[in-house]
């Protein structure tokens, strides 16, 4: 498998794929997709572009929204469940975002391609144990994030 990378002189160029690519690709995927949340482009190195690829196939993005979909589930139910973990989500942000929520759910399941930069902020908002979606004190608001999320996931144009 080749990837296409940039080189210094911003030119691209292409790189042959190994097992050792493959297997740091796989080892790093949380740093890989907050560095690809935060805006780092895939095409700077193997690892990114790797993760990338894996992060926009629709079978990634059915798994994300279906996540969104019981995130938003446990949201509406008038009654925490006990024993739901050591990590729980905040039903009341939950709530409050739901049609961003509904729109990110949405986003992830159009059929046109989009942008790793959008998959990966739904990954990280998901997964995130100190993020707005699960921990109490979070920086960010669940509603924000969530919309730049969907801004981010807007339909590419062109591929």
């Amino acid at each position: 498998m080749l990837v296409l990378l940039r080189d210094a002189d911003d030119c691209v160029v292409p790189r042959e794929v190994t097992w050792w690519d493959r297997l740091v690709a796989r080892l790093t995927a949380t740093r890989l997709d907050h560095a690809l949340a935060a805006g780092a482009s895939p095409d700077s190195s193997t690892s990114l572009a790797l993760r990338a690829r894996q992060l926009v196939r629709p079978k990634t993005r059915l798994s994300l929204a279906r996540c969104v979909q019981r995130v938003l589930a446990e949201g509406r139910r008038p009654i925490p469940r006990p024993g739901q973990g050591p990590v729980t989500l905040r039903p009341e942000m939950i709530r409050n975002a739901s049609d961003e929520l509904d729109a990110l759910i949405e986003r992830l399941l159009q059929p046109a391609p989009v942008s790793a930069h959008g998959v990966a902020q739904a990954y990280v908002l998901l997964t995130d144990g100190g993020g707005p979606l699960y921990f109490p004190s979070a920086r960010q608001n669940l509603r924000e994030v969530t919309h730049r999320a969907v801004l981010s996931l807007e339909p590419l144009d062109h591929f």
